[in-house]
């Protein structure tokens, strides 16, 4: 089989249909469509199996583990196609998208993936007006080039849906983190990139359908992103780090951003034990990495005066200082 459409499901029924021709408009020729059911308390299920029913390549399955890392995961695991694509139901694709880019892997076996542009908007494509900046060049990159651009500069990051995998991608790279409620596309993306030859489609592959309900919403909402951020850099790049020999480059920038985020860590934290509480919290996320006592001191000057120039003090000043030193660590380490 070509391809395998892998399309996660939270009480998306409104959206099952219009997702199911989304990729029927897509003219492919041999795919299947995998709907992932992650616990819907709607009727999914029931407009899914309607589907299943007319529709031979359409398939459910059902995910009980909450969360879309864990319903990705699962249809990847099932999936038969050479190439898997990963549809948010609530999210749209742009006509010819897919076999635009089931082209540029078939013309390049060495890309191991392509990813297009995406637009957000709280309309869909129909009346979503699309910028006229496409060039549909297709930009070959080997190893590590879009791993070090996504980890150095988030906002050149896009969904998922912007992606085109080989399956075989999976094997080399893993899955998504299921211990990461935010950012697990954000962390497979960098190690993709890092990991894996990535050619760049410049053309709209999916529109992002911004709506207040939306599991990225909410959580954006009721959380600061700073402790998701956080949650990010040590359970999945620090350990990452530990299991490749990576380019300096990577690095300084996995450094830069720990020790960064540790000050806002603390800053953010409310009240002195906490605060004294959080410290330690700090020293056992990062393991085996050691803070030395210097840094450690000044964390607790921080926690004892939560002052917004003391921060930008240490954001600026102090944590570039200590960048260097867990880099030379870093170098003198055997994979674990």
């Amino acid at each position: 089989m070509k391809l395998s459409v892998v399309i996660p499901v939270f009480n998306g029924a409104g959206f099952i249909k219009e997702s199911y021709e989304a990729v029927i408009n897509q003219e492919l020729e041999d795919f299947e469509v995998l709907y992932i059911d992650n616990n819907s308390e709607d009727s999914s299920r029931e407009e899914i199996n309607r589907l299943t029913a007319s529709d031979n390549r359409v398939k459910l399955f059902v995910e009980e583990k909450a969360g879309a890392a864990a319903a990705r995961n699962k249809g990847i695991s099932l999936a038969s196609g050479d190439y898997i694509y990963l549809l948010d139901v609530d999210d749209e694709i742009y006509p010819n998208a897919l076999n635009s880019m089931i082209q540029i892997l078939d013309t390049h076996p060495k890309m191991d993936a392509v990813f297009g542009k995406m637009i957000k908007s709280y309309k869909g494509i129909s009346e979503t007006e699309k910028p006229n900046d496409e060039s549909f060049d297709v930009i070959l990159k080997e190893k590590p080039y879009w791993g070090l651009k996504w980890f150095s500069d988030l906002r050149s990051v896009v969904g998922p849906p912007a992606f085109l995998y080989r399956a075989s991608v999976f094997k080399e790279i893993g899955v998504y983190n299921e211990n990461l409620k935010l950012g697990q596309d954000t962390a497979l993306d960098i190690k993709l990139g890092m990991l894996c030859n990535v050619a760049f489609y410049d053309a709209y592959v999916y529109l992002y359908f911004k709506h207040q309900r939306s599991t990225t919403q909410i959580a954006k909402k009721n959380e600061t992103m700073i402790f998701h951020t956080w949650n990010r850099l040590v359970k999945e790049h620090l350990p990452f780090s530990f299991n490749f020999h990576l380019p300096d480059a990577f690095y300084k920038q996995l450094f830069s951003q720990l020790l960064s985020t540790m000050g806002k860590i603390i800053f953010f934290t409310h009240g002195f034990n906490n605060r004294i509480l959080k410290i330690k919290e700090i020293q056992a996320d990062i393991k085996p990495v050691k803070l030395p006592l210097s840094l450690k001191f000044y964390f607790y000057i921080l926690a004892s005066c939560p002052y917004k120039p003391i921060l930008k003090f240490y954001v600026y000043h102090v944590s570039g200082f200590y960048i260097s030193k867990f880099m030379e660590i870093f170098k003198q380490k055997p994979l674990v």
